[in-house]
């Protein structure tokens, strides 16, 4: 028996550092931050399901357990229109299985519920998962149960030493595995005997639609499909719950297929009747069957009339049957219902709809006044804004998420973001009026600018910039500083930045704040790749536009981060992007970092004579515009490359000039995986003492820095340990120990020992 090979790990160039440049946002790290950010996962609980303010919908809710009940039967798909009461359904079928586990009698012993934003990537939603069943159990899985030996070791550009980073802590290489093997991990633990989950994922569409969105490849589209697949798939008790828009797989309800679909359409005339009392409309029978009808049972439908009603004052019969409001039940009555709706709105909450509709997560009251008044110590009401937003919530039309910390924050519906989009620049800059035609656009007195679309364009983006300025004012307060950041969860007010300054047509200072806040160099090492493909995608054409050097650069970064996703093919399309950018005077630098990063690309596709060449290439122009760390990286994948194809000799020359350049650089990093591949070189020659007196400070100094790629070096140390047997193992190391001083002389490293 063997230990399992320990794949080798590159080194990989991603940029300079900017040790000298002001950061656009000066991050103090002042105090605890009373948010709870959620730029990928809005909220971990469902909405409220309290039977005074929402209707239980018994007969759906039982049919949804039946087939979730069913043996056959992994994931259950609530598909249908917007506003018909998918999430609130899924919510109430979480909460019947929630009353019976604290009952005892409950089917599963995990409960997730995942609300997801439009930032949301395949690996955040994974993690969440595994995340909250660990917490439930209340303790931490470990590697053992599942990070098999893969190629989860991909090295990085130095950085500096960062506290254990807080992603997903069962298993700290779990943003560096491939995403075969992260969905491989997540089926695993749902499949796991005794340890039933039952998962919803709200919104499902969120992340569906970005990864099929037209005219952009979508980020990680394969492994969206292999998600699928799992989900088709015996989970054992597990079983998962999707809402969306429409069901992301083709079969649907087939005799072979795990998958069930269940189309929530409208509720039925007894249960329009009660929403409609619930909600404080008194009517007849006849008139209130009448507008279940002609609201056609939709939901929020019917939720949006019951707002009208009280707003308006008017009779049902006014409403109903005169002719100032015939146009509204004509055509798309959910959409002329919103805005008949919000011609009787005040002021003050057009204005709160008009701010909320920029944000792409919910918004906490500061965030809302903010993002209005541009600044925190504004002359606004306060008291009267927040009961305007709580009139508004209310009313449904704003939908409140609790934060878990006691705090509340706040987003729009789909279907009313739609709409006050489309009429952005008619916010609050007109008096109340019951007049309908006013939404439909046919007054006489009609301002030609509202109804511009480039107009409207220019005022989104404006409003967008606004936004930005609320999350710099909690960057300032809440982000501590680069050495001290410990995951996504304390940048996310910066990364947030970027996004609207992207939606806000600043895309070259959404590119700046990235580089001077070292966003990239920390995404990289946190190994959020994904989410990095979004925000640069966002950069440049066709969506943004930044200066030629830069989007070079973005191109590189992506071919690089494709490739590390294993997606060869988008990989190699924009490291060829980025090259025929670099092609120009001046550019020599950047060109020979995009050729490393490709070659060693290629090295991993198996392509090694073209990974050769460009190796070969890099270092040729590396002479006019000598950078040394580049050189390390080079020389280093160099000795991969020979490694792979077993030149012993030349493999040691190059590892040992590379290990070399970054001992004068003092890169801990880059050392510790350049010393892990020279003690894997010497155990593929048999040489096992000296290859384990290279190992075991290799693992030390790679653990002192933080490397998430570390977790494969356990696990062969480990594996060679029960393959030799504890006490034989026990004696190698100390021999092999007793020789570090020679080993580490004979490749060069003996100033390390010092």
């Amino acid at each position: 028996m063997t230990p399992p090979r320990l794949l080798n790990i590159a080194v990989w160039y991603t940029g300079t550092h900017q040790e000298d440049i002001p950061a656009i946002v000066k991050c103090e790290n002042m105090q605890q931050s009373p948010y709870i950010f959620r730029f990928s996962i809005h909220s971990k609980v469902p909405p409220l399901t309290d039977p005074r303010i929402v209707l239980q919908r018994a007969d759906e809710v039982s049919a949804a357990f039946r087939m979730l009940s069913d043996a056959q039967t992994s994931t259950l798909v609530l598909t249908g229109d917007a506003g018909v009461g998918k999430s609130t359904l899924a919510a109430l079928l979480y909460r019947r299985l929630e009353i019976a586990e604290q009952a005892g009698q409950g089917p599963t012993r995990h409960l997730v519920w995942l609300s997801l934003g439009s930032s949301a990537t395949l690996p955040d939603v994974i993690a969440a998962i595994l995340s909250e069943i660990e917490i439930a159990n209340g303790r931490k899985t470990g590697a053992s149960n599942g990070a098999g030996v893969g190629n989860v070791g991909t090295g990085f550009a130095p950085v500096p030493t960062l506290p254990t980073p807080a992603l997903y802590d069962g298993f700290p290489d779990f943003f560096m595995q491939k995403p075969e093997e992260q969905i491989g991990l997540l089926r695993r633990v749902l499949s796991r005997p005794q340890e039933n989950a039952f998962v919803v994922l709200d919104q499902f569409e969120e992340l569906y639609d970005v990864e099929n969105s037209q005219g952009i490849v979508g980020v990680g589209r394969g492994a969206t499909a292999l998600f699928l697949d799992m989900l088709q798939e015996d989970l054992g008790g597990s079983k998962v719950l999707l809402t969306s828009r429409r069901s992301p797989f083709h079969k649907q309800n087939g005799e072979n297929t795990r998958i069930r679909t269940n189309l929530v359409s409208r509720i039925s005339i007894p249960e329009g009747v009660a929403l409609l009392q619930q909600r404080g409309v008194q009517g007849s029978p006849e008139e209130l069957s009448l507008i279940w009808q002609r609201c056609a049972g939709h939901v929020f439908g019917l939720v949006l009339f019951s707002a009208l009603s009280t707003l308006s004052g008017f009779s049902l019969s006014y409403l109903l049957n005169s002719p100032d409001y015939s146009p509204m039940w004509n055509g798309d009555v959910t959409f002329n219902l919103i805005g008949s709706v919000n011609n009787f709105l005040n002021p003050i909450q057009r204005t709160i709809l008009r701010t909320l509709c920029l944000f792409s997560e919910p918004a906490p009251v500061e965030g809302v006044i903010i993002a209005t008044t541009g600044q925190d110590n504004s002359a606004l009401d306060i008291e009267t804004f927040e009961r305007n937003l709580g009139s508004l919530t209310n009313f449904a039309l704003v939908q409140r998420y609790s934060q878990g910390n006691g705090r509340s924050s706040y987003f729009l519906h789909l279907l009313l973001r739609q709409f006050v989009k489309e009429h952005y620049l008619e916010g609050s800059d007109r008096q109340t009026s019951g007049d309908f035609t006013d939404t439909l656009g046919v007054t006489a007195e009609s301002n030609p600018i509202i109804g511009n679309p480039e107009a409207r364009e220019v005022a989104l983006a404006a409003g967008h910039l606004r936004v930005a300025a609320y999350y710099s004012h909690l960057a300032q307060r809440y982000c501590p500083p680069f050495h001290k950041r410990q995951g996504p969860q304390d940048v996310e007010p910066l990364l947030a930045i970027a996004h609207h300054l992207c939606l806000g047509w600043h895309w070259q200072q959404a590119n700046d704040l990235f580089t001077y806040e070292r966003l990239d160099e920390s995404m990289m090492h946190w190994g959020a790749w994904n989410t990095l493909i979004q925000f640069y995608t966002a950069m440049v054409p066709p969506l943004g536009m930044v200066t030629r050097r830069d989007e070079g650069q973005i191109f590189s970064q992506l071919g690089l981060l494709y490739g590390r996703l294993s997606d060869y093919k988008q990989s190699m399309f924009y490291f060829e992007q980025a090259l025929a950018t670099q092609s120009e005077p001046g550019d020599l630098h950047d060109e020979a970092v995009t050729l490393a990063n490709q070659g060693e690309i290629l090295r991993s596709m198996g392509e090694t004579q073209r990974a050769r060449a460009q190796f070969e290439r890099v270092l040729l122009l590396n002479k006019q515009e000598y950078d040394v760390h580049l050189e390390t990286v080079v020389l280093h994948n160099l000795g991969l490359l020979y490694h792979y194809e077993k030149n012993y000799e030349q493999a040691m020359h190059y590892y040992q000039q590379s290990l070399k350049l970054a001992l004068n650089l003092q890169e801990r990093a880059n050392i510790g995986i350049i010393l892990t591949n020279i003690g894997m070189l010497l155990f593929d020659q048999s040489q096992l003492q000296e290859s384990l007196a290279l190992l075991f400070p290799a693992l030390e100094l790679r653990q002192s820095v933080q490397d998430m790629t570390v977790g494969s070096l356990v696990l062969f140390l480990d594996s060679l340990e029960q393959m030799m047997g504890r006490e034989a193992f026990v004696t190698l190391r100390q021999e092999a120990l007793g020789r570090l001083e020679e080993v580490m002389a004979m490749v060069g490293a003996s100033q390390l020992n010092s």
